[in-house]
């Protein structure tokens, strides 16, 4: 088999990055412009800045949706494994976010991060007054967003912004204990649950890996190991650190059970190139929906 060359093995962290960071977004924002959201007084359902009463036909606009996206997904997983966990699922991209605010502030995994506090004091120190910024401002910013899905945009920002602190009544105050609650919640799962949710609770995940579970293992999509055996790799185990789940992307079984399984996210490849590229070699992983090994 001809070996795989830097030009045609890609990269896939900065795609992946901008896919994350993409939904995010289009997650955060949907209910500032009005595009879905429903309203818990009167209640009523909002399209495109248009209200609706919570009822036939209406409500076919939210419940459409969610099966169409659900049955996607599991689709998707079919055909590609977890790759939903790895490039668009909210909870594990603001959890990869928390990955690299440890590496700022503490200590953590993400080698970029720790990469860029090696440049100097500057560096260091700039990326620690942002990433405690960032942890500060970021969960206040996910309650609101949760809050505009239930509550008019507009009263949010009156009773938060515009409004003295003490002087909103029980909107204020329920939204100010709001975010109070989502930042310690953030903390939490960002620093302490981290992907063990994912493994232990979460239903869209155990469902994700029932599905794959489903595919042959020989032709889902997958990070996969070329040489026979791990020796080619000269004791290296970048692969195996990059990896933010601690899977070991040359075994040749990555499904480990309903709660578990290889997200396909890509970093163990990028990495395996990286180090290859310092050694003139090709990489030693390939991200493909069939097994190939070279000689």
């Amino acid at each position: 088999m001809a070996s795989l060359s830097s030009r045609s093995q890609g990269r896939y962290h900065l795609p992946r990055r901008l896919a994350q960071v993409g939904l995010l977004l289009i997650w955060v924002l949907l209910p500032w412009f009005d595009v879905a959201r429903i309203e818990i007084k009167g209640p009523r359902v909002v399209y495109f800045g248009m209200a609706y009463p919570i009822e036939f036909p209406y409500i076919l606009g939210l419940i459409i949706p969610f099966v169409v996206i659900v049955w996607g997904i599991a689709l998707l997983t079919y055909f590609k494994g977890r790759v939903f966990c790895g490039w668009a699922c909210p909870y594990g991209s603001c959890v990869e976010l928390f990955d690299g605010l440890r590496t700022a502030v503490w200590k953590g995994t993400n080698r970029r991060v720790a990469s860029w506090m090696k440049r100097s004091p500057f560096h260091r120190w700039g990326l620690r007054i942002a990433a405690a910024l960032t942890l500060a401002l970021a969960p206040a910013a996910l309650a609101l967003s949760l809050a505009a899905y239930l509550v008019p945009p507009e009263q949010i920002l009156d009773a938060v912004f515009k409004t003295a602190w003490g002087r909103g009544g029980m909107v204020q105050a329920a939204l100010l204990s709001w975010i109070g609650l989502t930042s310690l919640i953030s903390w939490l799962a960002g620093f302490v649950v981290r992907f063990h949710f994912c493994r232990m609770v979460c239903i869209y995940g155990m469902g994700q890996a029932m599905v794959a579970s489903t595919a042959s293992e020989d032709r889902i999509l997958r990070p996969r190991f070329l040489p026979e055996t791990t020796s080619a790799c000269g004791g290296c185990q970048a692969c195996q650190k990059a990896c933010f789940i601690d899977l070991d992307p040359r075994a040749d079984e990555l499904v480990l059970g309903f709660s578990s399984g290889c997200f396909n996210c890509g970093e163990c490849i990028d990495v395996c190139l990286t180090v290859q590229e310092h050694r003139s070699g090709a990489s030693l992983l390939s991200f493909t929906s069939a097994p190939g090994r070279r000689p």
